[in-house]
């Protein structure tokens, strides 16, 4: 039996470093989404200009937190799986805040996308934000600090099962 501790135990200790790696992954880009859409959300200039540089750093990140989640929901299964159901419902959470800001930004350019435009100054942007802003960017505004919110509280309920992947201990 002590032969198989020490055979298993690098094993152990490598799928514990993984795990703890997924769970960071998975939080640094949820940080990083959350921020770029409420950029999106925030700056009123910025559907005057390309608002698919703002919404492509956004899905980059989704494609991290996609990643990183999955590989973190796996880990947690055995070790916490309530936390694994709040990582897919704040994962979940995250995507929709995406497709609300998404819908905010196309809306906000109005009618015609500034970049088709003849004129240099378009007529109309600033109703068509602020009919945006209305319509689909406040309801976004309060997601973005609910989904803040809960994922501040997630974080805060991984760190006793981080320390514990952390410790040496928690290998054997």
């Amino acid at each position: 039996m002590d032969l198989l501790r020490r055979v298993m135990a690098p094993w152990r200790a490598g799928r514990a470093a993984e795990a703890e790696r997924y769970i960071r992954d998975w939080h640094e880009a949820c940080l990083f989404v959350v921020a770029g859409c409420l950029q999106g959300l925030r700056d009123p200039q910025l559907p005057r200009s390309d608002i698919g540089v703002v919404l492509d750093n956004v899905d980059r990140g989704l494609f991290r937190v996609r990643d990183a989640g999955s590989g973190a929901q796996e880990a947690l299964r055995r070790r916490a799986p309530e936390l694994g159901v709040r990582i897919r419902r704040s994962t979940e959470a995250i995507v929709e805040l995406r497709n609300e800001t998404a819908r905010f930004l196309i809306r906000a350019q109005g009618p015609t996308p500034p970049y088709l435009q003849k004129q240099s100054d378009p007529t109309g942007q600033p109703e068509a934000y602020q009919r945006a802003l209305q319509e689909v960017g406040q309801a976004a505004l309060v997601r973005s600090r609910a989904v803040e919110r809960d994922l501040g509280q997630l974080w805060a309920d991984l760190q006793p099962l981080i320390a514990q992947l952390a410790a040496p201990s928690a290998h054997r």
